[in-house]
């Protein structure tokens, strides 16, 4: 099935751990002042994006904080009530276990052989304790039918690799494809029909 009426696709805004190269996953750490711009730039841009084609819209969100606060400013931007927010669990970003709160420099000192050997199975490969992509690939899939069974144009704030997934299904890209999108913070997607608008978000300036 592919989609019939528009997805569009937020990532949150930059955050204190993405400044500093930690990994995120099931934990948070707030937006940086650059991210707010960030998410408020998108606001402005997706309320065009809307106003083109009036009618209903689903408003999705994963329920993790960065991802929240996002959707919140975003909302601002489209005098949208906080309340049609609805939270899924299944648009998390992927669990990365005990690297939670690590910087790359602080994983690969302790496993020299980590990234090569997420790039070498970027499918089956799993952070110790964490989530697998094929673990976030399925709940994904689950999500994104539930969209396409509403028929109806929806908004999504997630994250960079559960969003990149998501991208990656309505593509019908692989595994290895899908690892490599870009994960944009300054731009987002309207997905249609196993296509793909990348959609630029300029911040204001002074």
């Amino acid at each position: 099935m592919k989609l019939t009426a528009p997805l569009y696709l937020l990532r949150h805004g930059e955050t204190a751990w993405n400044l500093e190269r930690r990994m995120q996953g099931s934990k948070d750490s707030a937006l940086t002042a650059r991210g707010r711009a960030q998410a408020a730039a998108m606001g402005r841009a997706l309320a065009a994006e809307l106003a083109r084609e009036p009618g209903p819209t689903l408003f999705l969100r994963s329920p993790l904080g960065r991802a929240c606060e996002t959707a919140l400013i975003v909302g601002r931007e489209l005098c949208l009530d906080p309340a049609e927010w609805r939270d899924d669990p299944r648009l998390a970003e992927l669990r990365y276990g005990d690297w939670e709160g690590s910087t790359w420099a602080e994983i690969e000192a302790g496993h020299p052989d980590a990234l090569a050997s997420w790039r070498a199975d970027p499918e089956g490969f799993c952070p110790p304790g964490g989530e697998t992509h094929s673990d976030l690939r399925r709940r994904s899939a689950e999500a994104l039918a539930d969209i396409i069974a509403s028929g109806t144009r929806t908004v999504v704030v997630s994250h960079g690799v559960s969003g990149a997934v998501m991208r990656g299904l309505n593509l019908g890209l692989d595994a290895r494809a899908m690892f490599v999108l870009e994960k944009p913070q300054d731009a987002f997607f309207r997905l249609l029909d196993g296509r793909q608008e990348r959609i630029l978000a300029a911040l204001e300036t002074a």
